[in-house]
């Protein structure tokens, strides 16, 4: 019975996962996207973890967004602070983990040229429990990396959406 849960929960989360990929694939954009372009054409995302999965998600997102990624450009995207936590939330009756809660957290901050603050230093953060069976390992492993690459993708749509409230100078 816990073996067929199980197998139902990789299975709609796969499908999900396979939903987005397809969506992603087939020219789905996100909403304002084009409106962001014509806005903020070049963007620099500067990172004190450039290679952070979410940083690389994120830059994936705004060149689909058809923004130019650029050290030159007149406005800079900061994001610092970026910390992946898993902890114990639940447990069985034996004292074994039985639910986790993935966190990611960061700190995003926009300046423009002539050093212009145009968003003060935000934190912003995405939770996501997952249950735990410690007699099947691995597929909790590939569950937690799915929910991980999840969680990257939600945190680059949470800063494209705050990218997109701003006004910026050109």
């Amino acid at each position: 019975m816990a073996r067929a849960h199980h197998t139902r929960n990789i299975i709609s989360i796969l499908g999900f996962t396979f939903f987005l990929l397809v969506s992603t694939g087939c020219g789905f954009h996100l909403r304002g996207s084009s409106e962001l372009s014509n806005q903020l054409p070049e963007l620099f995302v500067q990172s004190d973890n450039p290679n952070a999965a979410v940083v690389s998600e994120l830059n994936r997102w705004l060149r689909n967004a058809n923004i130019s990624l650029s050290e030159s450009a007149q406005t800079t995207l900061t994001i610092s602070d970026i910390k992946r936590e898993k902890r114990a939330i639940a447990y069985d009756n034996r004292g074994k983990t039985a639910l986790y809660e993935l966190t990611l957290s960061l700190n995003i901050s926009v300046i423009q040229e002539g050093r212009k603050t145009l968003l003060e230093p935000t934190i912003i953060q995405a939770r996501q429990p997952y249950s735990y069976n410690e007699t099947d390992t691995s597929a909790k492993d590939e569950e937690q990396a799915l929910l991980e690459r999840e969680m990257n993708a939600a945190m680059a749509n949470r800063i494209i959406r705050h990218l997109e409230k701003l006004s910026f100078k050109r």
